[in-house]
C-alpha cells in the first residue's frame, strides 16, 4: 500500500459513467502526488451519483448555458461580461499555454493575484492542463 490508506485488496481498471478509465486503486487516501485513490460510491443517495471531473462538468455547463454570463467584472466604470463559452475557450487557451511552458502531469501551478476573471481562467486552465 504505497502512500497509505485503507486497502480493499482489489486492483482493477474500472470505467466511470462517462466511459473514462479510472486508475486502479487499493486505498481511500494517499500522500503520493501521482497516487490513485478509490472513490467512495454508495448504492443509494447523493453518493450514488456517477463521479464527474471538473472538466466534464464545465463542458456540460457550456453545452447548457454557453451564451449566458458566467462572470462579470467592472473595469473603468463599465461592466465586462464573459459567457460560459468564452470562459471555457479562455481556460483551454490557458491550459495549452501552461503545457507549452513545460507544465507536466502532477506538477503544480502557483497563482498569485486578486479576485479577477484572469485568476479563475488560470485556475481552471491549470486543472485542464492536468
Amino acid at each position: 500500500m504505497d502512500g497509505g490508506g485503507q486497502s480493499s485488496g482489489v486492483l482493477e481498471k474500472k470505467k466511470d459513467a462517462a466511459g473514462l478509465t479510472l486508475a486502479p486503486a487499493d486505498c481511500l487516501w494517499t500522500t503520493a502526488r501521482d497516487g490513485a485513490v478509490m472513490l467512495r460510491v454508495e448504492e443509494t443517495g447523493p453518493a450514488s451519483e456517477p463521479p464527474v471531473t471538473i472538466v466534464q462538468m464545465f463542458k456540460e455547463v457550456v453545452q447548457r448555458y454557453g451564451n449566458r454570463p458566467a462572470m462579470a467584472v467592472k473595469r473603468d466604470g463599465r461592466w465586462e461580461t464573459t459567457t460560459y463559452l468564452q470562459y471555457y475557450q479562455q481556460c483551454r487557451a490557458a491550459a495549452k499555454s501552461f503545457l507549452k511552458l513545460g507544465l507536466e502531469r502532477f506538477h503544480g501551478v502557483g497563482i498569485l493575484g486578486f479576485n479577477s476573471p484572469e485568476w479563475f481562467v488560470a485556475d481552471v486552465g491549470a486543472i485542464m492542463a492536468g
